[in-house]
């Protein structure tokens, strides 16, 4: 028997976030070299897009305090590496930092980005613009992902046509790269392959970004159908490690070992070793105490 699979890219880019998403709801705070560590174990395993950290306030996220410190040792290294900021306070700090990529949130359900910003997503939005064109003026990449594209604990079911509306603001900002997280986990693979294949419909010039969580256990199918419907990249991390500091209930994100594998058995090349991925994960289970 061959294999069924159909409409899958040749190549796809598999992004780690483990230093930034996956750790950034541990109750234990690992030491900048024992981050050092983890990522030396990501580069080894072919791994070469990296999001590191989040210039937020440590107060929130004390677990990511390191910011400016982790991205000092890491900012000469090859990988294409970026961070993640809330607002133009995290992005002057990024700036301040000399990191070269940046990237944004909104959520698209009012309730949850109220809770997690402490505004509203059109005020998250007249920020995101105001920080797209700080960074068009420093010459730094600056993307956006949306939080709780499908569903949200607050609100229930997205729209599609909701999140759809958020992408084409986006659009008209000057954004070529745009993420859509299924935040909760309780999105279906239906719901991710219609969105993304809307999306991409709609803006073809545009590049999407998956990002999946394993709440219901679905969150390799639902990066597959992204795949199968268009997307660019996928976000994972180490040992599926992860979650939402904000939000009880979520699982952990999507796992890189899991995924790469899988990947692999479908004939798309991510440039990351399937053995080699399966020590690092093993690492960071060391590292965090699980």
């Amino acid at each position: 028997m061959g294999n069924p699979w159909t409409g899958g890219p040749p190549t796809l880019r598999l992004r780690d976030v483990t230093l930034r998403d996956g750790l950034q709801n541990l109750d234990k705070v690992l030491a900048t070299e024992a981050k050092l560590e983890l990522y030396r174990a990501l580069v080894g395993a072919g791994v070469s897009e990296l999001q590191v950290t989040s210039f937020v306030n440590p107060a929130r996220v004390p677990t990511l305090a390191d910011a400016e410190t982790l991205w000092a040792a890491v900012k000469a290294e090859p990988q294409r590496l970026s961070v993640l900021v809330a607002n133009p306070r995290g992005l002057d700090r990024a700036l301040a930092a000399g990191v070269g990529e940046v990237e944004a949130v909104v959520s698209v359900s009012r309730a949850y980005n109220e809770k997690n910003a402490h505004r509203t997503p059109e005020q998250s939005m007249d920020e995101i613009a105001r920080m797209a064109a700080d960074a068009r003026t420093a010459n730094i990449r600056f993307s956006a992902a949306l939080a709780n594209a499908f569903h949200c604990f607050f609100e229930g079911d997205i729209s599609p046509d909701a999140s759809l509306d958020m992408v084409g603001r986006l659009v008209e900002m000057g954004l070529t790269e745009i993420g859509m997280a299924d935040t909760t986990g309780h999105a279906r693979p239906d719901r991710v392959w219609d969105l993304f294949d809307r999306a991409r419909r709609l803006w073809p010039d545009v590049r999407f970004g998956g990002h999946t969580h394993d709440t219901r256990g679905r969150g390799l199918i639902n990066a597959l159908a992204a795949v199968q419907a268009g997307a660019a990249w996928l976000d994972a991390t180490l040992a599926g490690l992860g979650g939402s500091p904000f939000t009880a209930g979520v699982g952990g994100n999507l796992s890189i070992e899991t995924t790469a594998e899988a990947l692999a058995g479908l004939g798309i090349e991510t440039g990351v070793d399937p053995d080699r991925i399966v020590a690092a994960g093993e690492l960071a289970a060391k590292l965090v105490g699980r």
